[in-house]
């Protein structure tokens, strides 16, 4: 089920867009007060650091062709550290809705022009526990606008189709005009009094009455038990450093999944370079180890292995890292050269500092620019001095 309107075109059928005469803003959420999107509702824990800027989940526009990858859609392609992505029936706060209208209101924080907004939800059936793909998705709804300045708040009617009805995600993607990316929000719903009607068809009573039988049929859905139990999890993924010194690195992957569940996590450590062997450093039942007692300016390669409780395991790809370099007495003073000039398209890491329009600030966690200009005033990336 989908419905279009154009802009300037009459407020019709399943889209109603609500505008106001005041300039539009670019970053932005959903949060009409009744319905809230995942990474701005209260009722959710560890969400981590996006809580702070629910404004800010940006990635390439495109989509469902190009934007997010499966599996990170939620986080706009793995922002904030990805806790979004977490996909269960019960890891996230349901906003209550009905089948049919229902009003999406996108709070804004940064001024920018606006092509659409698109509207995408589960289909019927679709898998609760599986991280959220393209194929999870349809389009029912797209409100088009003409590259100008949108209102402030733009509040949208859309209808939740009459066949839906309990835990489905509702995954709204607003198109920004004058640059490459898109904003991503999702949803989480809990639609009452959708489902298939039922029909007014009586059957007619019979007079045979069957004679009962003491024979039970057997369960046709076999819960997999360890020893039983052959599907490996998927690979960890992701696996990245947050942050390193001269003897440690701390490592960070992508949950994996499991058929009946993941029981924990191996990390293998080599020094870098061919012919080294992998040894264990660490079991976790976490997405995070830190690694230890390592020599200052030296590389080392990581694998990262998950493990369920039947011994099936996956391994991730090696990532390589380096440790920083240990403290030196120099000879003779250096020259401080000072920061350099913040890139929007540049990658930085904890504790860079640069400066910007007179002014200087210090990176709180690492990061790969997009272009977005707006970033550098970003509290979860960088704090002014």
């Amino acid at each position: 089920m989908r419905r279009r309107i154009g802009f300037g075109a009459g407020l019709l059928a399943s889209v109603v867009m609500f505008a106001s005469g005041a300039p539009a803003n670019a970053h932005g959420y959903i949060d009409s007060g009744t319905i809230v999107a995942r990474q701005a509702a209260t009722q959710n824990a560890n969400r981590g650091p996006v809580q702070y800027e629910p404004q800010s989940l940006e990635a390439p526009k495109g989509f469902p062709a190009a934007g997010p990858a499966d599996g990170k859609l939620a986080s706009a392609g793995g922002l904030f550290g990805g806790n979004l992505d977490e996909q269960s029936p019960t890891r996230w706060y349901k906003n209550a809705v009905k089948a049919g209208p229902n009003r999406f209101t996108w709070k804004y924080t940064a001024p920018h022009n606006t092509s659409q907004w698109r509207y995408y939800l589960t289909k019927s059936g679709w898998d609760q526990n599986a991280p959220l793909r393209r194929s999870t998705f349809e389009l029912i709804a797209t409100v088009e606008h003409d590259g100008s300045a949108a209102s402030t708040n733009p509040t949208h009617t859309v209808t939740i189709p009459a066949d839906r009805k309990g835990y489905h995600v509702m995954y709204a993607v607003w198109d920004v005009a004058d640059t490459a990316n898109a904003f991503y929000n999702t949803i989480d719903l809990d639609v009452q009094g959708g489902g298939t009607a039922p029909t007014t068809t009586v059957p007619k009573p019979t007079t045979t009455v069957p004679t009962p039988t003491t024979t039970v049929p057997k369960p046709t859905t076999t819960v997999p038990t360890p020893g039983t139990d052959s599907q490996a999890p998927t690979a960890p993924g992701g696996v990245h450093s947050m942050s390193e010194t001269d003897s440690s690195i701390s490592l960070m992957w992508n949950a994996s999944t499991d058929n009946v569940g993941v029981h924990h996590y191996d990390v293998l450590r080599a020094p870098a370079g061919s012919g080294n062997a992998f040894v264990k450093v660490g079991t976790t039942t976490k997405t995070t180890h830190k690694d230890t007692g390592l020599a200052a300016s030296t590389a080392y390669r990581y694998k990262v292995v998950a493990f369920d409780a039947a011994g099936n395991s996956s391994s991730s790809e090696q990532f390589t890292k380096s440790t920083k370099a240990g403290p030196t007495q120099p000879t003779t003073a250096p020259t401080d050269p000072g920061p350099s000039s913040w890139n929007a398209n540049a990658a930085y890491k904890k504790g860079d500092k640069v400066t910007h329009q007179g002014s200087v600030y210090t990176c709180v966690q690492s990061y790969q620019g997009n272009g977005d200009p707006n970033w550098i005033n970003a509290p979860s990336l960088w704090s002014r001095l």
